[in-house]
């Protein structure tokens, strides 16, 4: 085996440690032990790269006919090392990403090194071709780093749509593959009359294509974000609102009700000194149902009261007993508008599940207290009828196709909050438990 070309081979296909940095960088967060996924990656790629430059220094290959394997034992790999929480599409979408700036960088070396090139008749690069391809790759990580890199995990954290996902990955995958298609076989064409520069200009701006393509996904997914949270916080504004007149006419109806007391007080004597009890009883009933309370007090905190004096109200008229539990303060630690958008939203799965049950079966319980100064527990258990769906580990609405939107929120809420959710699934009950962080 020649060693020179062993090396030369080596320092080509060296490529691939930029190229792991970039699919590991945004799904930092989503993979399993980060320190170790990283080590173990870099075992890995050092392994990969000697055994192809082996095998290519043996037998004098292109390289290339190696990348397709290579690039669907790396995807499969990336796959094992992140979580479940990145759905397949994501994945697919950052990895084809990361193959995009791999290769805008294998194709600007070799257009700017083509004079070099020319006189190479070894299958391999020549070392100052492929030095270049790794500097140009160390410039690109860098920019990468502080733009598209935080606008990925931002995505990843914050939105969950699947069909926006699916549809993105084989836009870069397409034109990753199309880069290397584009590899000059031979490097003299480059050099002819202006070849050389156009392709330089037309490699550079489908480069700034690929970053504007991800800073649009994260402009418009905030935007998307932005408009659910004011939507929801306007649904919260709206059942306060309904709470709020409530509780307006209740006070109105008390102060009329202490301004009639002493005539109230003048009947009940006059009929007991006539010894007409039956009147009596009968009007003391009709007494006790005008001061009757229609709504109790749920909670001590104002909103998580009106969404709970709503969903209560809705409970009843829909047949679901809820036994409500709510130990909370007056003042929550954390804005109520995330609190309540997540109670909400288990409600309303639950209620959704209890209908499917016949009366009888039917029953909801509500826990959220304070477990310390710094920790909020939320627990809605229901009963349902056994049928669930899920798609690789997750859970799906029953009522559409596709992930829950009202799921997705609340894990979203519970990531920021670096709290956890767990959902439990034993004899006929659906119990979701949140732990806040605070």
């Amino acid at each position: 085996m020649d060693f020179s070309l062993f090396g030369r081979y080596f320092l080509d296909l060296a490529i691939f440690y930029p190229g792991a940095f970039l699919c590991l960088a945004p799904l930092w967060e989503h993979v399993k032990a980060p320190r170790r996924t990283a080590v173990l990656t870099a075992a890995l790629v050092t392994v990969i790269c000697l055994a192809a430059a082996a095998l290519c220094a043996i037998f004098e290959l292109d390289s290339n006919i190696l990348l397709l394997p290579t690039l669907l034992a790396a995807f499969w790999l990336l796959r094992w090392r992140v979580g479940p929480e990145v759905s397949v599409s994501q994945t697919a979408f950052l990895f084809a990403v990361s193959g995009v700036m791999t290769a805008v960088c294998s194709l600007l070396s070799v257009v700017l090194n083509a004079r070099a090139e020319v006189g190479n008749d070894a299958p391999a690069c020549l070392v100052s071709t492929s030095l270049l391809k790794l500097g140009l790759s160390a410039v690109l990580c860098i920019i990468f780093w502080f733009t598209a890199v935080q606008w990925s995990r931002w995505l990843l954290r914050e939105y969950r749509g699947e069909a926006f996902w699916q549809s993105a990955w084989p836009l870069p995958t397409i034109y990753a593959a199309f880069l290397v298609f584009c590899m000059p076989l031979d490097p003299a064409v480059v050099l002819i009359n202006r070849l050389m520069i156009i392709s330089v200009l037309a490699v550079t701006i489908s480069l700034l294509g690929i970053f504007l393509l991800l800073y649009e996904m994260y402009q418009v997914a905030r935007e998307y974000t932005r408009s659910a949270q004011l939507d929801r916080e306007n649904q919260l504004l709206a059942v306060e609102s309904r709470r709020y007149t409530e509780l307006r006419a209740y006070m109105e109806q008390t102060r009329h009700l202490r301004h009639d007391f002493r005539q109230h007080l003048h009947v009940i004597a006059g009929l007991t000194e006539a010894g007409q009890v039956d009147e009596l009883k009968n009007y003391l009933h009709q007494y006790e149902s005008e001061l009757s309370e229609e709504r109790p007090t749920l909670c001590a905190n104002p909103a998580v009261d009106a969404l709970a004096g709503h969903y209560d109200h809705e409970a009843h008229s829909l047949g679901v007993p809820v036994d409500w539990r709510l130990e909370l303060p007056r003042q929550l630690a954390i804005p109520e508008a995330d609190f309540c958008m997540m109670l909400g939203n288990l409600l309303e799965n639950a209620f959704h599940a209890s209908q499917k049950l016949p009366p009888e079966q039917r029953q909801v319980k509500v826990m959220a207290r304070m477990l310390s100064p710094a920790m909020l527990g939320l627990l809605v258990e229901n009963r349902y009828d056994g049928v669930l769906k899920r798609q690789q580990g997750i859970l799906h609405s029953t009522k559409h196709d596709g992930m829950g939107i009202g799921l997705v929120s609340i894990q979203t809420a519970v990531s920021r909050y670096g709290g956890s959710m767990t959902v439990e699934t034993e004899n006929g009950l659906f119990r979701v438990n949140i732990l806040l962080n605070l």
